[in-house]
């Protein structure tokens, strides 16, 4: 894939880019998020230079965040190029280049907690930081909003299960690796996707 070249500003902190993937045949979306510590990229497919530097600006980047195992996309080159760690969560596999290994509740970069949703991909993690929620590929915003599909889940019914918490999270926005975020009634929409606890 050819480094994206542009991004959407969705709140003064909060950016997100997408390309479509011909290896996975789906739009893959990353995140970027201002920190106290700095630009945190989440689940990074590569921007172009330029980009990067109009969205960082007088910032710095503090490392690159994954949500599970599958989603390793573009991080080592960014790794390379911004000279950050790479944070990925326990459970993510072996073959994840990860500098540091998350633990499920742990705070990340003063802002982000880890939730752990098990049933997912390997290691999903979703990461809540004040007013947004980012998500991997437990759900999904293509065609709509919906929970990843059986096929390529870990075990399905406790994703369905593990996904209850975050009706119960305090967020505006929700971003999504695959899909462009909610930023409207983005928790009801949550809640209408999970469905009621059984």
């Amino acid at each position: 894939m050819k480094p994206v070249s542009e991004y959407q500003k969705v709140t003064g902190d909060l950016f997100v880019w997408q390309d479509y993937n011909p290896g996975c045949k789906t739009d893959c979306t990353s995140t970027a998020v201002r920190t106290p510590d700095g630009f945190v990229l989440i689940d990074p497919i590569r921007l172009e230079e330029q980009a990067i530097s109009r969205m960082v600006g007088d910032d710095k980047v503090a490392g690159v965040l994954l949500t599970n195992g599958n989603h390793v996309r573009d991080s080592l080159s960014e790794k390379k190029r911004l000279d950050v760690p790479i944070y990925a969560p326990e459970g993510a596999g072996g073959e994840v280049p990860a500098d540091h290994w998350i633990k499920d509740g742990e705070i990340l970069f003063q802002v982000f907690q880890a939730i752990g949703l098990p049933g997912g991909g390997p290691g999903e993690t979703a990461y809540l930081a004040p007013g947004v929620l980012v998500v991997g590929d437990a759900l999904i915003h293509l065609d709509g909003l919906s929970i990843l599909p059986d096929k390529y889940c870990g075990n399905a019914r406790m994703l369905q299960e593990s996904l209850h918490v975050l009706s119960s999270l305090d967020f505006e926005v929700v971003c999504f690796a695959h899909g462009l975020p909610i930023v409207e009634q983005a928790r009801e929409k949550i809640a209408l996707a999970v469905g009621p606890t059984a």
